[in-house]
């Protein structure tokens, strides 16, 4: 069998970035991914006739990311800051959000943090006084951009009480015009062929272990052995059971991994990217028409939200002119939508747009060129978006973050309690790993 002093599984942000810094420690390292491509759930596709790279996963920077900045800078990658211009669908038209996220904050900081946790669904059911728009507010931002149900996501895990307001930049997002898969590029690349063997389309099976040993057993049969195992796959794959298709079966199976993932669930997200023939949102007539309320001086869309609406939340690919927008449901709508089959599916995210912007589906349907979009829960590789902590869950990132008995290790956006859901999570993650490796 071979043998190397770390075997990480997974290549997405999280295992390249654990096999970056431990090839400059001087480790010997295979990395096994089950995927024929390395990224995970950072997908970049570059379809000829589209002015910018496709995102099918990973997209936004959430706030400035040192790290993330580091590596662009290096690698020549290109962010730009995105313009905070949020419009919300009404009965009378759309009107503009320009506090979205203190509003957030603002509710968020009535939330528990500490005694007995409940569900963002009770926390609302507690506030029968609480305005309307601030409910529906919440729970949009809680089903969208955490792709959580209200019923199972954790309060005190939300909480933000007794925390200093949020500064500008932390909210602030950012995006990678040149393709978010130039920072996996970037970590590839950083690998030392001497130390580092990359295997794609390599699914794990089976992983027995014991204090200082990991025996590795892949689907083909092929054997491999370490010193240690970096498990940096996805919430979704460490829960599928052992013989399911990405399933992988622990000898012994550690009960601090099962107690860890009871408490984190993996949130379900559809998201659509369409090509038009020209950025008809932003046409000055159309504006007019939408009487966009406290909007004035807006000449182009950024994001639109109807929080009642089955594809509730578009962005436009500002700040880069070009005819491309994104529809995108997170939690429930998001199971919702994936039941539906791909024509229907189209049908209904047109509609949306075009209730949105009070025009004809034909007249949107007709401008249409192109979609590409990727079901990532019925991915056996990823069985979900990202994750969320569930009630009871707000320490859950930590537990699973722990080395068991110095020879488990798990990485990934879900070990990261502040950074849950983010590429630069899983980088830190990642790093986080090797260096408890290497002291």
């Amino acid at each position: 069998m071979k043998h190397s002093d770390v075997l990480i599984i997974g290549a997405g942000v999280a295992g390249l970035g654990a096999a970056e810094a431990l090839c400059r420690a001087g480790a010997s390292v295979t990395v096994l991914e089950a995927r024929p491509r390395i990224g995970g759930r950072v997908w970049t596709l570059r379809p000829r006739g589209w002015p910018l790279p496709i995102e099918l996963g990973a997209e936004f920077i959430h706030g400035e990311s040192e790290e993330l900045s580091a590596i662009a800078k290096d690698a020549g990658l290109l962010i730009e800051r995105l313009p905070s211009n949020h419009l919300e669908a009404t009965a009378s038209g759309l009107r503009r959000l320009p506090d979205l996220w203190k509003r957030f904050d603002a509710i968020t900081r009535r939330m528990r943090a500490e005694g007995r946790d409940r569900s963002v669904a009770q926390f609302l059911r507690s506030h029968p006084r609480m305005a309307a728009a601030d409910k529906r507010l919440l729970a949009g931002i809680v089903e969208g951009y955490d792709a959580a149900e209200l019923d199972r996501a954790s309060e005190k895990a939300l909480s933000t009480a007794g925390e200093p307001p949020r500064e500008p930049r932390e909210r602030a997002q950012f995006r990678l015009l040149t393709g978010y898969d130039g920072i996996v590029r970037w970590l590839a690349s950083r690998l030392d062929p001497k130390r580092c063997r990359l295997r794609l389309s390599t699914p794990v099976r089976r992983l027995r272990w014991c204090r200082g040993d990991v025996d590795i057993e892949t689907e083909s049969g092929e054997r491999l052995r370490g010193g240690r195992a970096i498990v940096a796959v996805p919430v979704g794959v460490l829960k599928a059971q052992p013989g399911e298709r990405g399933g992988i079966a622990f000898d012994p199976d550690p009960p601090e991994l099962r107690r860890a993932l009871r408490r984190i669930e993996m949130g379900h997200v559809t998201r659509m990217v369409f090509r038009f023939e020209d950025a008809f949102w932003n046409e000055e007539s159309l504006l007019e028409r939408l009487r966009i309320s406290g909007g004035d001086g807006i000449r182009e869309i950024g994001f639109l939200h109807d929080f009642d609406a089955a594809v509730p939340t578009w962005w436009a690919a500002s700040p880069a002119q070009v005819p491309m927008l994104t529809g995108w449901a997170g939690g429930r709508r998001a199971l919702e939508l994936a039941a539906l089959p791909r024509a229907a599916l189209l049908t209904c995210a047109l509609e949306t747009l075009a209730g949105i912007l009070r025009m004809e589906s034909r007249r949107v349907r007709r401008r249409l060129i192109a979609w590409h979009a990727h079901d990532w829960s019925a991915d056996a590789y990823s069985r979900g978006a990202y994750t969320y902590q569930a009630v009871g869950g707000a320490s859950a990132p930590d537990l699973l973050g722990r080395p068991i008995r110095g020879t488990l290790l798990f990485a990934g956006e879900a070990t990261e309690s502040d950074e849950t859901g983010t590429v630069p999570g899983a980088l830190a993650s990642g790093r986080r790993a090797a260096r408890r490796i290497t002291g």
